[in-house]
């Protein structure tokens, strides 16, 4: 099997067409010569790499992949919504890292009602049978729950490490 030749004619158009800016330049003198002959040089090289990969290619089947391929439309496609509540939890908890006003105002109306509910499953109400519900969430999960929680005192105090979180949210699981 004889490889296949050089395509020298679609070569050299290649090479004339990055030639002949780099020679109006110099003949103009226009300023930034170098960066002009760099320039041709990097494209030299994208010619040669061109060159190169066609020929260790040549004679492979190159098929198309299906995968591979965008669908037609996909700039037309709406991209798929996030739930609103699952975002409004997220930042809850971010900000929830930050201070213990955040932790007060924004998480805790998320923990409460997610423990209201995961009671109410059980026949426990959160407000009415404050004992027995915070027996059932652990001491974690009930501090943040609890009905009679009190205001931070200093609002930029620090807010609750992950660790916490996770078993706040670990304590909500259990039930």
């Amino acid at each position: 099997m004889r490889p296949e030749r050089v395509p020298w004619r679609r070569v050299a158009q290649q090479v004339a067409v990055v030639t002949v800016p780099l020679l109006v330049v110099v003949v103009l003198r226009v300023p930034y010569q170098g960066l002009a002959v760099r320039l041709w040089l990097v494209a030299l090289g994208a010619i040669g790499l061109g060159l190169l990969t066609e020929r260790a290619l040549a004679g492979r089947a190159v098929r198309d992949v299906p995968g591979l391929r965008l669908p037609w439309g996909w700039w037309r496609r709406a991209r798929p919504e996030r739930v609103r509540a699952l975002e409004e939890l997220e930042h809850a908890v971010d900000f929830s890292l930050g201070t213990a006003f955040d932790v007060h105002y924004r998480l805790r109306p998320h923990v409460r009602r997610i423990a209201a509910y995961r009671l109410g499953l059980r026949g426990v109400s959160l407000d009415r049978q404050p004992r027995r519900a915070a027996a059932l969430l652990g001491p974690e999960a009930w501090d943040l729950a609890r009905p009679d929680r009190p205001e931070p005192d200093d609002r930029n105090s620090r807010g609750l490490d992950l660790a916490h979180v996770r078993r706040v949210v670990e304590g909500l699981d259990a039930l």
